[in-house]
């Protein structure tokens, strides 16, 4: 859809689909909120909670392992000369995204990290009464450990298209498809909106 089409549609609509589309946003907001807040708390059950229980998690990473060791170490190598590899995890139902959430990978950065799922700007769009889509940005920090130093030990930025729907009145988290930043296939999440 295009730029002019989107203009033509959201003119098209009435007051109170205009206010149903601006509740619903909210609402897949408020998620997106919570996702990062029971990441960074290691509420793993509540964050299983916020997807269908058939939902997909398909996102790429840049793999760290050579650099750092699962306490979050870092060798002592020069980042700028060790290859970190783009990888790919998918994960599809509330089993194995409770193995996603107690990854190791995961549970190395708890305590020190914060998750920020909703970066400005975000499209949305509200595809019917039970299904909506947010394409935003993402990244996760986290500090050194020792001290509790405020120093950026970690940052990873991406690209994520979000899809909800809503289930027995309650939204959540269908799909999450997250692309790393300046991947070939990062530009693909907002391709048709």
């Amino acid at each position: 859809m295009s730029v002019h089409q989107t203009e033509q549609v959201s003119q098209d609509l009435t007051i109170e689909q205009r206010i149903t589309m601006l509740e619903v946003e909210r609402e897949c907001r408020e998620i997106l909120a919570r996702y990062g807040f029971y990441a960074d708390h290691m509420l793993h059950d509540e964050w299983v909670n916020l997807f269908t229980t058939d939902a997909v998690m398909d996102f790429t990473f840049y793999d760290d392992s050579n650099y750092f060791d699962d306490d979050m170490k870092p060798s002592s190598a020069d980042p700028t000369t060790i290859e970190f590899p783009l990888k790919r995890s998918v994960f599809t139902g509330s089993d194995e995204l409770q193995v996603c959430i107690r990854a190791p990978r995961h549970e190395r950065l708890m305590g020190r990290a914060q998750h920020r799922m909703d970066a400005q700007p975000a499209i949305f769009r509200l595809l019917d009464d039970d299904s909506a889509i947010i394409v935003s940005d993402s990244v996760v920090l986290a500090r050194q450990r020792a001290n509790f130093s405020p120093t950026l030990q970690y940052q990873h930025y991406c690209l994520n298209r979000w899809t909800f729907r809503k289930v027995d009145g309650v939204w959540k988290i269908a799909e999450n498809i997250r692309r790393t930043m300046g991947s070939d296939d990062a530009a693909e999440l907002i391709s048709g909106l």
